[in-house]
């Protein structure tokens, strides 16, 4: 009888451990983060589809970087509609075409909660020598405002760091 009730606890206790309980794996926070998407009434994509910007790559380093109306300006950033932009670069010893996609968030009181890691432009087109550092601000963290009439978009970012280009 012994041998019976020891037999049936040992094959009980096997079947009970061969039936684990299911956790639900959560995605690691870095998944979380990357998979956040920005709520449309928080950007102001929409507003801003179709309008161009100009400005001076030569002006890069100037803290603001301005984008502005005038068309004497020779290059041009164009918000193409409310995820895509283009930029054309119209220098003397450089002409590009950079496109990819972009996130302007709306300030609420002179402050705007940016979770880290968001980028107001990701660049899509690949990088060519002249527009190295362009690309590597825009990719940045930035802080872009406008003035109170519209009619000039600023431009903080972090400071220019220097960026290889494969063939350079």
């Amino acid at each position: 009888m012994k041998n019976i009730l020891l037999v049936f606890l040992l094959l009980s206790q096997i079947v009970f451990a061969q039936k684990k309980k299911k956790v639900a794996e959560e995605p690691p926070l870095y998944k979380q983060i990357a998979e956040y998407k920005v709520p449309e009434d928080q950007l102001l994509n929409g507003t801003l589809k179709g309008s161009k910007w100009y400005f001076d790559l030569k002006n890069l380093e100037a803290e603001p970087f301005l984008l502005d109306k005038d068309k004497t300006k020779p290059d041009v950033l164009y918000l193409v509609d409310a995820k895509n932009f283009q930029i054309n670069i119209n220098q003397k010893n450089c002409k590009s075409l950079i496109k990819g996609t972009y996130q302007i968030m709306k300030m609420n009181d002179g402050s705007t909660t940016v979770y880290q890691g968001h980028q107001s432009f990701k660049i899509t087109s690949p990088n060519q020598k002249c527009t190295a550092k362009l690309a590597s601000f825009l990719s940045g963290a930035l802080d872009i405002s406008f003035n109170e009439s519209g009619e000039v978009m600023e431009i903080k970012g972090q400071s220019l760091r220097t960026v290889s280009v494969p063939g350079s």
